[in-house]
């Protein structure tokens, strides 16, 4: 379903988790689903993407109209060195994980850059060997590979600042790692998909 206006190009797929509004990523968390012929957006994304407001008042959600032709496109809000570099983190980590799952990892690498305790860089987090290696893609040469698809999207809606947990500073998957220093050194935030997520 695409919809088009004055510098405004929005479009939506049934059964994504986000829509597209010029060259930008909205994550929807929930589906965008198809009922009866009609197609059903979350309305948060949609306002954000419309460049809207949306304020409750006695039960009541209200959207006021924002202008539209104000709404940065990807290119203009989407660092390259950033996007290539947190899609591939994403990508090497994360391939088989659901869109979630990819979002959460993307989210580990930028809770990082905020805190004190890491690099205030996307490549300095990847690449971050101050206690021993961070990520294993590093390590292994998967970190070059061409990210997928997915993995890009995903890393663009982390950037747009949508998270999975804004706490989470560490991960692993139990079938390839013990994870000991971080359960013993750290708090159990959540599972996802393969992945198991520590602040």
């Amino acid at each position: 379903l695409p919809i088009y206006g004055e510098n405004l190009s929005i479009s939506a797929s049934e059964n994504n988790l986000y829509i597209l509004a010029n060259g930008r990523y909205f994550y929807t968390v929930g589906k965008v689903r198809e009922i009866g012929g009609e197609l059903y957006v979350p309305i948060t994304p949609l306002v954000k993407a419309l460049n809207s407001r949306l304020s409750l008042s006695n039960g009541t959600y209200s959207v006021s109209s924002g202008d539209t032709r104000r709404l940065k496109s990807g290119e203009q809000v989407y660092d390259d060195g950033a996007v290539y570099w947190l899609s591939r983190i994403i990508s090497a980590e994360a391939r088989g994980e659901s869109l979630r799952g990819k979002m959460a990892v993307g989210n580990v690498v930028l809770n990082r850059v905020r805190s004190k305790q890491f690099p205030n860089t996307i490549y300095g987090v990847i690449f971050d060997k101050k206690y021993g290696v961070q990520f294993a893609p590093t390590a292994n040469g998967t970190i070059y590979n061409t990210p997928t698809a997915e993995s890009i999207i995903a890393a663009k809606m982390c950037l747009e600042g949508y998270s999975i947990s804004n706490s989470a500073l560490y991960f692993f998957n139990p079938r390839y790692t013990s994870g000991t220093w971080v359960k013993q050194n750290r708090d159990y935030l959540f599972t996802l998909g393969n992945h198991v997520f520590y602040n």
